[in-house]
């Protein structure tokens, strides 16, 4: 049995996770191999191809708790991307997805609640802990939280403390091929977390809890004939090319991740992203340059307004990407969108291979010159834009922050370099709790994976808290809950009554700090119908 991850160059945390499974699947019998690969490969295999027994990555986190629909329902076994990887199918999640979706406010955390539930018995995947953002930054910029997305980016860049800086933000990251593939549409990639989210503008953007009107200037609800939103787009948008940008584009984005082939396959190639929420639409509308009304399914206003946070992109360059170059391969899923055209608050300037990523202030977007403008932006500045130094690992990145090279660092520090960097005069650190989380992943196509409760055994043979004290060093938090198990962090229903009751089998490490007790792992085997011959697991 493989377990694939990133090496430890690219992320030290998931290669470790995987490497103490490894050891621990070993000494349960399991004939286990750890095959560390490239991110960019490892995605291609794990996320389009389905080539894989067990995989370690980490999840960047669920914007909603509906991302669970995308992740595990059925109709999604066929689909690539983060669309169900592990091809896992049961009629009682479907279920419970879809009762989830439809529930008013009032009754939806008692649907989450029972989905939470189930999942902790059908374990397509298991969390094994949510990681800390952290991100090494001179003393002399304030930074509240670690740059990773265009919240965190705002608030970097809005503190009225930075004002006197002068040029760009110079940002550290680490990692190979991180400026070949700018393409929005796809998952086979290595990328700067942040940059994509910069150049692409999505209708309302989401702060949190909070969702915020962006490039729309209105949306309009009603339900009185099943679900139905007129949005209303802003005065003067521009693409970064100087386009205009009119409700066609934001019909053209829905249609065009539905099927990239925009109708010319046989059957349709749809993206492998922003593909669960796209589903939500039923239809759409075009009834002015302006204006456009979606009419959604059977769903909740919460669920639905997921739709409005998927980034735009412009008809006029990517309609004629539609191309089939390949069996279930379009050009929009091919291209490298080398010089990405959006309509962010940052322009695309340039990269050089392996070297740099410049991004200049988009002097056009509708919020520079506002008096309009939201109020998580009201002390926006964009300083003279931002410069991304890539360097090949995370020592060398630290390395660049203790020279003075760069401001702040965009890539993960590493736990390790944490007390380094607090220890050195002139830097210091910056660490948020995050929604991502560590992820180990199941082949539900694999003969034995295929058992749920082979997979709920294989999910407690990793010690929680011993990985986040051992190998994150503390930074970070142990899925210790039933709703962190399945990677809701912080879920307003955690402290529901019913699972505050539940004592989840997965949490029962047969063990103690960190390794295995041999002979009770075993025997959890042997009561599902394994046996043993010379130490090794048999079906």
């Amino acid at each position: 049995m493989s377990i694939k991850t990133v090496p430890a160059d690219d992320d030290p945390l998931a290669a470790t996770v995987a490497n103490r499974l490894r050891e621990n699947f070993t000494e349960a019998g399991i004939d286990a191999s750890h095959h560390p690969i490239a991110k960019a490969e490892l995605h291609r295999e794990v996320l389009l191809e389905h080539d894989y027994d067990v995989f370690v990555v980490r999840h960047r986190g669920f914007d909603e708790y509906d991302s669970l629909s995308g992740l595990l329902h059925s109709q999604f076994v066929s689909e690539r991307g983060w669309q169900n990887p592990f091809q896992f199918a049961d009629l009682t999640v479907d279920d419970l997805l879809e009762r989830q979706r439809e529930a008013s406010n009032d009754d939806r955390p008692t649907e989450l609640v029972d989905l939470v539930e189930f999942l902790l018995e059908a374990v397509p995947y298991t969390v094994v802990a949510h990681p800390y953002r952290i991100s090494g930054v001179q003393s002399s910029l304030e930074a509240a939280t670690p740059p990773r997305d265009t919240p965190s980016y705002v608030d970097l860049l809005s503190d009225e403390n930075n004002g006197s800086l002068d040029g760009r933000v110079e940002l550290g990251v680490f990692g190979e091929n991180l400026t070949q593939r700018l393409n929005p549409l796809t998952v086979d990639r290595n990328r700067i977390d942040g940059v994509l989210d910069l150049l692409y503008d999505p209708l309302v953007r989401q702060f949190e809890d909070d969702y915020v009107l962006w490039l729309a200037e209105d949306v309009e609800w009603d339900d009185d004939n099943g679900l139905r939103a007129d949005v209303t787009l802003r005065e003067g948008l521009e693409w970064h090319d100087g386009e205009p940008i009119d409700a066609d584009d934001v019909a053209f984005t829905l249609e065009l991740i539905e099927d990239t082939s925009l109708g010319d396959a046989e059957s349709p190639i749809p993206a492998p992203v922003y593909r669960d929420q796209q589903l939500l639409v039923e239809s759409t509308d075009v009834y002015a340059t302006d204006s456009i009304s979606i009419s959604f399914g059977s769903v909740s206003r919460d669920v639905a307004r997921r739709v409005f946070t998927i980034p735009l992109l412009p008809e006029h360059i990517w309609a004629d990407r539609s191309e089939i170059i390949a069996n279930r391969q379009t050009e929009v899923l091919a291209s490298d969108n080398e010089e990405p055209i959006g309509s962010g608050l940052f322009a695309f300037e340039a990269a050089t291979e392996d070297n740099e990523v410049l991004l200049e202030p988009f002097e056009a977007h509708v919020f520079s010159e506002s008096g309009d403008r939201p109020s998580v932006l009201e002390n926006f500045s964009h300083f003279g834009g931002l410069r991304y130094s890539i360097v090949a690992n995370s020592g060398t990145m630290v390395d660049t922050l203790f020279d003075m090279d760069i401001d702040i660092t965009a890539s993960e520090l590493p736990p390790e370099y944490v007390s380094d960097v607090q220890g050195t005069s002139g830097v210091t650190t910056t660490k948020d709790p995050s929604d991502s989380f560590y992820m180990i992943g199941y082949n539900n196509q694999h003969d034995e994976l295929a058992n749920p409760n082979f997979r709920r055994i294989c999910s407690r043979l990793i010690d929680r808290e011993t990985t986040v004290e051992d190998v994150f060093n503390d930074f970070g938090d142990p899925a210790t809950t039933p709703a962190e198990l399945v990677g809701m962090h912080n879920a307003d229903f955690d402290d529901d009554d019913e699972l505050d009751s539940l004592t989840p089998e997965v949490l029962n490490f047969p063990g103690s700090a960190g390794s295995i007790d041999t002979a009770q792992t075993r025997s959890l085997f042997e009561d599902i119908g394994y046996s043993y011959d010379d130490g090794v697991l048999l079906k």
